[in-house]
């Protein structure tokens, strides 16, 4: 009896939880198909009286939707696969190879992820001007590609259970560092890759302030910069930035449906528990 209890305590917490954390996915999938007058009513509607999907393509045609969307996915691309080789190396080099003051630059690397993101973004504005990237695609890739403590920290703990037996067969094999890295060490690696890069991919999509800042041309603007230009000074498009919230969102379930497997059994290996 005392098993029911705690087997239906913790499926009623479990619900509960989840209830809360889809309830603004919930909130704006029904915003989105109100009509515009009716999306501030009191008391709200939980269920709207007419759906409208107009609403859909309303945002798409005011918006250059497919323009931004492919910018976006564009500067992901590139950050996503850049992120995962220098993290990789980082952390192959951080867990396996010896160098004089290897554990104290780790130290320092984990000791970037103190500082906010806003204390960079004055100097790497100023770095940025001075090599002449402001509104180019260089300034929004090239920096991000650089600076994932959090990245390289994952990666590192993953690689530090991996038995030290493989690299001791393929040094008798005669590989060298770089073929064990890329042939061993890697393909052993590949949930902890996918989950760094599902990571890399939701922020580098959801990024806001940095291309507001550095990109000046419209035609350059990423999607989530482009969204916000619904909101003006005095009125917002509510329903249509709820619309166009959903299909900017669409392209991280998709990843996120795809790659979940791999999610959780990078946090089961990694030891983030």
């Amino acid at each position: 009896m005392k098993k029911v209890l705690d087997y239906g305590l913790t499926y009623m917490l479990l619900i509960f939880f989840a209830v809360i954390s889809l309830f603004p996915f919930y909130w704006m999938l029904i915003t989105s198909l109100k009509d515009r007058k009716r999306a501030f009513v009191y008391p709200p509607e939980w269920i709207p009286d007419q759906i409208l999907l107009s609403n859909f393509s309303k945002v798409w045609n005011k918006i250059d939707f497919a323009t931004y969307m492919s910018n976006t996915l564009f500067v992901t691309v590139i950050l996503v696969a850049g992120q995962l080789m220098f993290c990789a190396m980082a952390a192959y080099g951080f867990s396996r190879m010896t160098f004089p003051g290897r554990d104290f630059i780790f130290v320092l690397l984990l000791g970037s992820m103190m500082i906010p993101q806003i204390v960079t973004m004055i100097p790497l504005y100023i770095l940025m001007k001075s090599l002449g990237w402001i509104d180019t695609y260089k300034a929004l890739i090239i920096p991000g590609m650089f600076g994932n403590a959090f990245g390289v920290f994952m990666l590192r703990q993953f690689f530090l259970g991996v038995p030290k037996e493989f690299e001791d067969a393929a040094r008798i094999d005669g590989a060298g560092i770089v073929r064990t890295f890329v042939t061993i060490i890697l393909p052993m690696a590949k949930s902890a890759l996918v989950t760094l890069g599902v990571l890399t991919f939701v922020q580098s999509w959801n990024n806001f302030q940095w291309p507001l800042i550095i990109i000046n041309s419209p035609e350059k603007q990423v999607i989530s910069v482009a969204l916000a230009s619904l909101q003006g000074q005095f009125t917002a498009d509510m329903t249509g930035m709820m619309a166009g919230a959903l299909i900017t969102l669409a392209p991280i379930l998709i990843i996120f449906i795809v790659a979940q497997k791999y999610f959780v059994q990078s946090i089961q290996m990694s030891g983030f528990k």
